[in-house]
């Protein structure tokens, strides 16, 4: 395994005119959302460069790409000009970098939908994950994580949460022809955003038993068999333990 290289405390050069993708070293936190965009950004073959950051606290430089903060976090240079120069454009939240994506990269609208009907089932699927699972997950991350004080019963409202939304998912998954979650016949950014919190692995941590929910978990098996999902995961748990190309 290579050493860690330390990451300078600057923000990178622009000159490359490639979308930039920011993530943080592989860990379970980080790695469940910056893997969300990295899947797309597969998929389509989109020109980029991965920077990994130190300290999210420490380099302040990082807070204009972010305010909040965190990863995942992209720049692209947007096509709009000033001083006849293309400028800049900061995207964070990984649903709104894989919204992005796909206003800006899937031109067929292979993964964002095709016409108004499915970009409408798309979004629907996005956003109740964002404000549903996403959320939930996030926070039970990382209150699983080791901590000084006690948390009381916080852990168990989550889970009960994560349940919850298996549950909705399950019974979405169980409809006829239903393959995908929001889109009968191929994967789309809602799986995208959904797969890093309801899998297997995920569930163990929790204590739940995913084999409860046996349409997700064939749903999770057959998103993670994509050959793009699988170079992404690769790569995601590979990040700031490996050398990364980008």
């Amino acid at each position: 395994m290579a050493s860690e290289q330390p990451e300078p405390a600057t923000r990178p050069s622009a000159s490359s005119g490639e979308l930039t993708l920011y993530v943080k070293k592989a860990s379970p936190t980080s790695t469940a959302n910056s893997i969300k965009p990295l899947i797309l950004i597969e998929a389509l073959s989109i020109p980029h460069r991965i920077h990994i950051i130190g300290s999210t606290k420490n380099e302040t430089w990082f807070h204009d790409v972010n305010p909040y903060k965190m990863v995942p976090a992209m720049e692209d240079f947007a096509l709009r000009y000033k001083n006849d120069t293309k400028e800049l454009l900061n995207v964070f939240d990984s649903s709104a970098c894989l919204q992005y994506l796909v206003d800006r990269y899937d031109r067929d609208g292979i993964y964002g939908g095709k016409g108004l009907w499915e970009k409408t089932l798309v979004t629907n699927w996005l956003m109740a994950y964002t404000a549903g699972l996403g959320a939930t997950g996030k926070w039970w991350l990382m209150l699983k994580m080791p901590r000084p004080q006690a948390i009381g019963d916080a852990l168990e409202v989550f889970v009960a949460s994560i349940r919850s939304e298996y549950t909705v998912l399950e019974k979405r998954l169980s409809e006829p022809g239903q393959t995908f979650v929001a889109l009968p016949d191929r994967p789309t950014i809602a799986d995208f955003a959904i797969l890093p919190l309801a899998n297997a692995d995920v569930a163990a941590t929790a204590d739940i038993n995913f084999d409860e929910w046996p349409k997700l978990q064939d749903w999770s098996k057959r998103v993670y068999a994509l050959p793009y999902v699988s170079q992404a995961k690769a790569r995601i748990e590979s990040f700031g333990l490996t050398p990364e190309s980008g």
